[in-house]
Protein backbone atom coordinates (compact mmCIF):
# COMPACT_ATOMS: atom_id res chain seq x y z
CA UNK A 1 0.00 0.00 0.00
CA UNK A 2 2.83 2.42 0.79
CA UNK A 3 4.39 1.77 -2.61
CA UNK A 4 1.09 2.45 -4.40
CA UNK A 5 0.61 5.75 -2.57
CA UNK A 6 4.13 6.80 -3.46
CA UNK A 7 3.57 5.99 -7.12
CA UNK A 8 0.27 7.88 -7.15
CA UNK A 9 1.90 10.90 -5.54
CA UNK A 10 4.77 10.90 -8.04
CA UNK A 11 2.31 10.75 -10.95
CA UNK A 12 0.56 13.90 -9.68
CA UNK A 13 3.76 15.82 -9.02
CA UNK A 14 4.44 18.72 -11.38
CA UNK A 15 8.03 19.05 -12.53
CA UNK A 16 9.02 22.63 -13.24
CA UNK A 17 10.92 23.26 -16.47
CA UNK A 18 12.29 26.78 -17.12
CA UNK A 19 11.22 28.33 -20.43
CA UNK A 20 12.27 31.21 -22.63
CA UNK A 21 9.65 33.10 -24.64
CA UNK A 22 10.35 35.57 -27.46
CA UNK A 23 7.65 37.92 -28.69
CA UNK A 24 6.82 40.61 -31.24
CA UNK A 25 4.38 43.43 -30.44
CA UNK A 26 1.97 43.59 -33.39
CA UNK A 27 0.03 46.58 -32.07
CA UNK A 28 2.63 48.88 -33.65
CA UNK A 29 1.60 47.68 -37.11
CA UNK A 30 -2.05 48.34 -36.28
CA UNK A 31 -1.15 51.82 -35.05
CA UNK A 32 0.51 52.65 -38.36
CA UNK A 33 -2.77 51.92 -40.17
CA UNK A 34 -4.55 54.47 -37.97
CA UNK A 35 -1.67 56.95 -37.74
CA UNK A 36 0.73 56.30 -40.66
CA UNK A 37 3.31 58.88 -39.54
CA UNK A 38 4.06 56.97 -36.30
CA UNK A 39 5.75 53.57 -36.57
CA UNK A 40 6.96 51.69 -33.45
CA UNK A 41 8.44 48.19 -33.56
CA UNK A 42 9.04 46.19 -30.40
CA UNK A 43 10.33 42.76 -29.33
CA UNK A 44 10.36 41.09 -25.92
CA UNK A 45 12.03 38.23 -24.07
CA UNK A 46 10.76 36.61 -20.89
CA UNK A 47 12.39 33.86 -18.88
CA UNK A 48 10.52 31.79 -16.29
CA UNK A 49 13.41 31.46 -13.87
CA UNK A 50 11.14 30.19 -11.11
CA UNK A 51 7.70 28.67 -11.39
CA UNK A 52 5.18 31.48 -12.11
CA UNK A 53 7.91 34.17 -11.91
CA UNK A 54 9.20 35.74 -15.13
CA UNK A 55 12.11 38.11 -15.74
CA UNK A 56 11.24 40.33 -18.72
CA UNK A 57 13.13 42.62 -21.10
CA UNK A 58 11.50 44.63 -23.90
CA UNK A 59 13.13 46.84 -26.52
CA UNK A 60 12.03 48.73 -29.59
CA UNK A 61 12.49 51.58 -32.02
CA UNK A 62 10.22 54.46 -32.96
CA UNK A 63 10.08 56.54 -36.13
CA UNK A 64 7.86 59.59 -36.62
CA UNK A 65 7.65 61.38 -39.95
CA UNK A 66 4.92 64.01 -40.06
CA UNK A 67 4.22 66.50 -42.83
CA UNK A 68 1.47 69.11 -42.62
CA UNK A 69 0.77 72.34 -44.47
CA UNK A 70 2.06 74.37 -41.54
CA UNK A 71 4.87 72.16 -40.22
CA UNK A 72 7.14 69.18 -40.62
CA UNK A 73 8.32 66.98 -37.73
CA UNK A 74 10.63 63.97 -37.59
CA UNK A 75 11.86 61.81 -34.73
CA UNK A 76 13.60 58.48 -34.31
CA UNK A 77 15.17 56.61 -31.44
CA UNK A 78 14.96 53.60 -29.16
CA UNK A 79 13.27 52.56 -25.94
CA UNK A 80 13.54 49.72 -23.48
CA UNK A 81 11.82 48.26 -20.44
CA UNK A 82 12.91 45.79 -17.79
CA UNK A 83 10.94 44.18 -15.01
CA UNK A 84 9.04 41.09 -13.92
CA UNK A 85 5.75 39.25 -14.41
CA UNK A 86 3.90 37.01 -11.99
CA UNK A 87 1.45 34.35 -13.13
CA UNK A 88 -1.86 34.40 -11.28
CA UNK A 89 -2.81 30.96 -12.65
CA UNK A 90 -1.24 28.34 -10.41
CA UNK A 91 -1.06 25.24 -12.63
CA UNK A 92 -1.05 22.18 -10.41
CA UNK A 93 -2.75 19.44 -12.43
CA UNK A 94 -3.73 21.52 -15.49
CA UNK A 95 -1.20 20.94 -18.30
CA UNK A 96 -2.07 24.23 -20.03
CA UNK A 97 0.71 26.77 -20.58
CA UNK A 98 -1.71 29.73 -20.52
CA UNK A 99 -0.85 32.52 -18.09
CA UNK A 100 -2.60 35.53 -16.57
CA UNK A 101 0.08 38.01 -15.56
CA UNK A 102 0.53 41.05 -13.38
CA UNK A 103 3.57 43.06 -14.40
CA UNK A 104 5.90 45.79 -13.21
CA UNK A 105 8.38 47.63 -15.47
CA UNK A 106 10.93 50.41 -15.54
CA UNK A 107 11.09 52.18 -18.90
CA UNK A 108 13.60 54.42 -20.66
CA UNK A 109 13.44 56.19 -24.02
CA UNK A 110 15.97 58.25 -25.95
CA UNK A 111 15.42 59.80 -29.37
CA UNK A 112 16.33 62.75 -31.53
CA UNK A 113 13.69 65.09 -32.93
CA UNK A 114 13.52 68.15 -35.16
CA UNK A 115 11.04 70.37 -36.98
CA UNK A 116 12.79 71.51 -40.19
CA UNK A 117 9.80 73.64 -41.22
CA UNK A 118 7.27 75.61 -39.17
CA UNK A 119 4.98 78.18 -40.77
CA UNK A 120 3.21 80.65 -38.48
CA UNK A 121 0.26 82.17 -40.39
CA UNK A 122 -0.31 85.93 -40.08
CA UNK A 123 -2.83 87.67 -42.34
CA UNK A 124 -1.51 91.13 -41.54
CA UNK A 125 2.29 90.80 -41.61
CA UNK A 126 2.41 87.68 -43.74
CA UNK A 127 3.37 84.13 -42.84
CA UNK A 128 6.52 83.63 -40.79
CA UNK A 129 8.73 80.63 -41.47
CA UNK A 130 11.01 79.13 -38.83
CA UNK A 131 12.47 75.79 -37.71
CA UNK A 132 13.58 73.89 -34.61
CA UNK A 133 17.01 72.31 -34.82
CA UNK A 134 17.64 68.69 -33.91
CA UNK A 135 17.80 67.93 -30.21
CA UNK A 136 17.80 64.86 -27.96
CA UNK A 137 14.93 63.94 -25.64
CA UNK A 138 15.09 61.35 -22.85
CA UNK A 139 12.38 59.99 -20.57
CA UNK A 140 12.13 57.62 -17.59
CA UNK A 141 8.90 56.04 -16.31
CA UNK A 142 7.38 53.19 -14.31
CA UNK A 143 4.49 51.05 -15.46
CA UNK A 144 2.27 48.32 -14.07
CA UNK A 145 -0.34 46.22 -15.79
CA UNK A 146 -2.20 42.98 -16.31
CA UNK A 147 -2.22 40.69 -19.31
CA UNK A 148 -2.97 37.28 -20.78
CA UNK A 149 -0.91 34.88 -22.89
CA UNK A 150 -2.77 31.92 -24.33
CA UNK A 151 -1.34 29.03 -26.30
CA UNK A 152 -3.00 28.92 -29.74
CA UNK A 153 -0.70 26.21 -31.11
CA UNK A 154 2.10 24.14 -29.65
CA UNK A 155 4.46 26.70 -28.00
CA UNK A 156 2.91 29.55 -30.05
CA UNK A 157 1.12 32.18 -27.96
CA UNK A 158 -1.09 35.19 -28.55
CA UNK A 159 -1.29 37.77 -25.79
CA UNK A 160 -2.46 41.19 -24.75
CA UNK A 161 -1.58 43.51 -21.89
CA UNK A 162 -3.08 46.71 -20.50
CA UNK A 163 -0.56 49.01 -18.80
CA UNK A 164 -0.76 52.18 -16.75
CA UNK A 165 2.34 54.39 -16.80
CA UNK A 166 3.72 57.20 -14.68
CA UNK A 167 6.35 59.52 -16.13
CA UNK A 168 9.20 59.93 -13.63
CA UNK A 169 11.27 62.46 -15.56
CA UNK A 170 11.92 63.85 -19.01
CA UNK A 171 14.42 66.22 -20.57
CA UNK A 172 14.02 69.54 -18.75
CA UNK A 173 12.93 72.51 -20.84
CA UNK A 174 13.25 70.91 -24.28
CA UNK A 175 13.18 73.32 -27.19
CA UNK A 176 10.17 71.42 -28.48
CA UNK A 177 7.85 68.99 -26.69
CA UNK A 178 7.94 65.56 -28.37
CA UNK A 179 4.93 64.42 -30.34
CA UNK A 180 5.22 60.85 -29.07
CA UNK A 181 7.62 59.18 -26.60
CA UNK A 182 8.65 55.72 -27.77
CA UNK A 183 7.59 52.99 -25.36
CA UNK A 184 5.57 55.43 -23.26
CA UNK A 185 2.99 57.23 -25.40
CA UNK A 186 1.80 60.80 -25.68
CA UNK A 187 3.95 63.35 -23.86
CA UNK A 188 0.95 65.56 -23.03
CA UNK A 189 0.45 64.01 -19.58
CA UNK A 190 2.51 62.52 -16.76
CA UNK A 191 0.33 59.41 -16.93
CA UNK A 192 -0.56 57.17 -19.84
CA UNK A 193 -2.54 54.00 -20.58
CA UNK A 194 -1.55 51.68 -23.42
CA UNK A 195 -2.86 48.39 -24.84
CA UNK A 196 -0.45 45.90 -26.42
CA UNK A 197 -1.05 42.82 -28.60
CA UNK A 198 1.79 40.37 -29.19
CA UNK A 199 2.75 37.02 -30.68
CA UNK A 200 5.19 34.79 -28.77
CA UNK A 201 7.08 31.57 -29.24
CA UNK A 202 8.06 29.52 -26.18
CA UNK A 203 11.30 27.54 -25.97
CA UNK A 204 11.16 24.97 -23.12
CA UNK A 205 14.49 24.39 -21.39
CA UNK A 206 14.96 20.79 -20.27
Amino acid sequence: MAINLSLAASENDTIFHPALRIGVDVSGFARQIIEPEVFPIEVSVDFEWRENFFAVAEAGMLTVNMERETHQYTADGFFGRAGADYNLLQHITDPSNDVILVSLRYGYSRFRQEAPLIIIPDEYWGDHQTAVDEDIYQAHWMEAGIGLKTEVFHNLFFGWSLRGKILLSGTSYPEMDPYYVGGYGSSDNNTAMTLHYSLYYRFPIR
